[in-house]
């Protein structure tokens, strides 16, 4: 996802640090194109938040015994009367005896009736706690359904501004979504549990000058006699609350297409944008069948195949991956000094990491967020090829701020559960360099057998942290723990010093560890990042080679034996580690 109606450090972090802009040509006048949007944008931000109320924030919610099976969404949307209401019926099986349930429905919005198997049940609120009492103990195993008929004015809620967003372009109402991290219950009744994933039957009535558009596949268009029109959407693969979205407004529709990459199937790319940008929006969103080729071709094919990818505008600083239909800010559709195409392969590649692989708790976000800021940095080098691009130089010159208590100084592995988006630095890019750095460690073969494996293994279901470290470790076949503790759970990055001399054939390194921080959960050698270093040696006859040396001490001597006289040495010359270096 990339965050933020109001919260302006992750909008900055989201995009990265640079830009593709359809008329430039040159690479570093699109990052400073971008990086003076971004600046002005974080201006506007500043006072938009002066001027809104307190936001609330709701924080997760804790794991109940239930298995939710399927949500029936049957909504009533009207950006006119800025209204959202109707009846959301959950499908669900307990696993324990359970006596009550506990669901989120904001405040705001008002509660009309609570159905068990269709009859009446009691509840009780407290503010967005909603608790529905059953008359008796439901049974294990067995299959109930509980119908929460709502509705109401909505308002903007959470600590990174989400929900319904009600907004307009050119005096046109709309009406669209922003769940990520916990306020969906911010416009539906629901329990919002992200490793419990559901289908989903989503009907939107709007009016009908207005479409509605969601997840999975419409399955038809009515026309209503009261003026409206409900559209009638089928999502059939798992999806958990937050990737759930609705949006509403007088959208121009236009399609492109995608085919598979073994060329037996033709998959709709469905575009939904304001009438006013769908000229520009044809034009920018016309790579988006390449990207879905190189990811398909990376990690196997698209996972909704089936149903659709598509594309949709809204009022927002950035891009949220939700499911098959991603929402793309309106500056990034309509505009073509601000336009970005990797932002449509950042979200893009959630459908892979994100939606079809979800993160099993808000600690693991990282699995979600890093992953596709680093395929982002696969289409940037594919796009750009004619630079010679790697992953390690788009790491190094734009992903690292060369500090060791800059913006990535964080843990990846979030700690506190309740502020996922708390440090976007370190999910956000040290995610990708972890990645990086794991494909260097276990060498490009294993790296990515590792990360399809991941990808099968958990296809339409939740992973955390200790699944990829599992699959990672059986492909690399050794255990990875001292990676992942240093690099995963553990702040900053480490800082070296080195030093060389020759004695005839005999080169002698010493690389020293400066920095001051402990590796988290590790008994032994508690202040070193182990890890095989490429050092580059330089020949007076103008040859050079590079050897690998396995540093795993604070200060460490290494002698290297080499044929001829070394003029200079280069340390991780190809930037496969995230350092400082302090000589």
């Amino acid at each position: 996802m990339k965050k933020v109606l109001i919260c302006l450090v992750v909008f900055l972090l989201t995009f990265s640090f640079y830009a593709d802009v359809k008329d430039i040509s040159d690479i570093d006048r699109a990052i400073e194109n971008l990086r003076n949007f971004k600046k002005l944008e974080a201006q506007r931000k500043a006072l938009m938040v002066n001027e809104m109320r307190t936001i609330e924030k709701a924080g997760y919610q804790p794991k109940q015994d239930i298995d939710m099976l399927h949500y029936d969404f049957d909504l009533k949307i009207d950006p006119y009367q800025k209204f959202v209401g109707g009846v959301v019926t959950l499908t669900f099986s307990p696993t324990a005896s359970i006596t009550s349930l506990n669901f989120r429905l904001h405040k705001k919005l008002n509660l009309f009736s609570v159905l068990l198997d269709g009859q009446n049940v009691s509840y009780s609120r407290n503010k967005d706690d909603l608790k529905v009492s059953f008359p008796a103990a439901l049974s294990e195993g067995l299959t109930y359904k509980i119908a929460i008929e709502y509705g109401g004015t909505p308002e903007v809620t959470g600590s990174l501004g989400g929900g319904m967003l009600l907004s307009s372009h050119e005096n046109v109402p709309s009406a669209t979504t922003l769940s990520e991290p916990f306020e969906a219950y911010a416009w539906i009744p629901i329990i919002d549990e992200v490793s419990d994933k559901f289908t989903a039957n989503i009907n939107l009535t709007v009016p009908s000058d207005m479409v509605g558009a969601t997840n999975g596949v419409l399955v038809e268009t009515l026309t209503n006699t009261d003026g409206t029109k409900t559209y009638k959407w089928v999502e059939n693969c798992p999806i958990s609350a937050y990737l759930i979205s609705a949006n509403v407004t007088n959208y121009a529709y236009f399609e492109d297409s995608y085919t598979s990459i073994d060329g037996t199937k033709t998959m709709p790319l469905s575009y939904y944008v304001y009438p006013e940008h769908l000229s520009d929006a044809q034009v920018f969103f016309s790579d988006v069948p390449q990207m879905i080729a190189l990811y398909a071709n990376y990690v196997g094919e698209y996972p909704f195949i089936n149903e659709k990818y598509g594309m949709v505008e809204f009022p927002w600083g950035g891009g949220m991956e939700h499911q098959t239909l991603t929402s793309i800010g309106e500056y990034f559709v309509g505009y073509d000094y601000y336009y970005n195409n990797l932002i449509y392969a950042h979200e893009l590649s959630h459908q892979w990491f994100g939606d079809e692989v979800t993160l099993g708790t808000w600690h693991d976000i990282w699995l979600n967020e890093g992953f596709a800021t680093y395929f982002e940095i696969l289409w940037m080098v594919y796009e750009y090829s004619n630079y010679g691009l790697t992953v390690s130089n788009v790491l190094n010159n734009y992903y690292d701020d060369h500090n060791v208590n800059g913006y990535m100084k964080g843990s990846v592995y979030v700690y506190n559960e309740d502020k996922p988006f708390n440090d976007t630095g370190a999910v956000y890019d040290k995610g990708a360099w972890v990645l990086h750095m794991l494909s260097h460690v276990m060498g490009e073969d294993k790296f990515w057998n590792a990360i399809k494996t991941y990808r099968q293994r958990y296809s339409f279901s939740n992973a955390v942290t200790a699944d990829f470290q599992k699959v990672c470790e059986e492909s690399y076949g050794s255990s990875l723990q001292w990676f992942f503790d240093e690099w995963v759970y553990t702040k900053k990055r480490p800082v070296y010093s080195y030093s060389y001399s020759q004695d005839g054939n005999t080169l002698n390194l010493r690389i020293t560890q400066k920095q001051k921080h402990k590796i988290k959960g590790r008994t032994e050698k508690r202040d070193v990042y182990i890890m095989p270093v490429d050092i580059t040696l330089y020949y007076e006859d103008g040859t050079s080679e590079t050897v690998v040396v396995e540093n795993d001490e604070r200060d460490q001597q290494f002698s290297i034996t080499v044929p001829k006289t070394v003029t200079n040495l280069e340390f991780d010359k190809e930037g496969y580690i995230l350092k400082v270096i302090k000589n």
